[in-house]
């Protein structure tokens, strides 16, 4: 079959590679998104061999349409019990071999996806799912989204959602949206840099919620204005489910879609910052 495989310099490459092999089922690919970590480990030697891709949507054996899971916990542990998902020790293990961006996939987990949703909007499921469990940590009010790309989109649109006031910056001027004119409850930083955006716009005794890496944040004015910093990555199986649901009401742009061969282009589109969303299909 054919797969984006990470050459020795850690640069992608369109080849044919081995069937699949793990635990789980053996499901066709229908779409994977092109997620920013994704793009993170291009050029990296020591991710040589590898297939990138996990927002992918499949079709089971059974004829299922389905939105993978990308790692999973065990459910049962101290992190777990304590909604610390992704720091449980079975979080690790591969849950999609050898990576979304294939033709095939061997998966051990999955939600089942309504008509309503398609393939390239059925990608969105798991970026989400990680949207919804970081937004759990987010109290009601108004709130800032520091980054605006695809992820910040989807903290925008889900915040609007459930009643927030949101507005939203980036280092684009594209993609900025509304600024707030007076210190917001909680700034969410989702791009590289914005931490000290983040910590100029939330009031004194608000939150800031870190869901990329923004850069240092400084303990001086979260002691002196009483700041509540938290971290969150990652989705769950319950936030997968939930996304699914969600994910018909919410306004989003549509996708670009492209087919697996252009993957160099894909990541051009996305490095140059032409479209919010890129979706590969097999």
């Amino acid at each position: 079959m054919r797969a984006v495989v990470l050459g020795p310099g850690g640069e992608p490459e369109l080849r044919d590679v081995p069937e699949p092999e793990g635990p789980g089922e053996v499901v066709r690919v229908l779409a994977c998104g092109l997620c920013g970590s994704d793009v993170e480990k291009l050029g990296d030697p020591s991710r040589a061999g590898a297939v990138l891709g996990h927002e992918v949507v499949a079709r089971t054996e059974g004829g299922q349409r389905v939105a993978l899971v990308h790692h999973t916990s065990c459910g049962t542990c101290e992190r777990c019990r304590e909604g610390h998902e992704s720091l449980c020790e079975s979080f690790a293990a591969a849950t999609i071999v050898p990576g979304g961006l294939a033709e095939r996939v061997a998966a051990t987990e999955w939600v089942e996806l309504p008509e309503a949703i398609d393939d390239a909007r059925g990608t969105m499921v798991e970026p989400l799912a990680c949207v919804l469990r970081g937004l759990r940590c987010v109290p009601p009010g108004d709130a800032l989204v520091v980054g605006h790309g695809f992820v910040g989109h989807l903290f925008a649109a889900a915040l609007r959602h459930r009643g927030d006031r949101v507005f939203a910056i980036d280092a684009d001027p594209r993609r900025a949206g509304p600024s707030p004119g007076e210190p917001v409850d909680t700034a969410i930083v989702c791009g590289p840099g914005g931490a000290g955006s983040a910590l100029a716009a939330v009031r004194p005794g608000g939150t800031i919620l870190v869901f990329a890496d923004g850069g240092q944040i400084p303990a001086d004015p979260v002691y002196r204005n009483e700041l509540t910093v938290l971290g969150v990555r990652s989705a769950s199986p319950v936030t997968m489910r939930e996304a699914v649901a969600l994910l018909p009401e919410l306004d989003l742009p549509e996708p670009t879609v492209l087919p697996l061969q252009r993957f160099h282009t894909a990541v051009d589109l996305f490095r140059r910052r032409d479209a919010l969303k890129v979706v590969l299909v097999p």
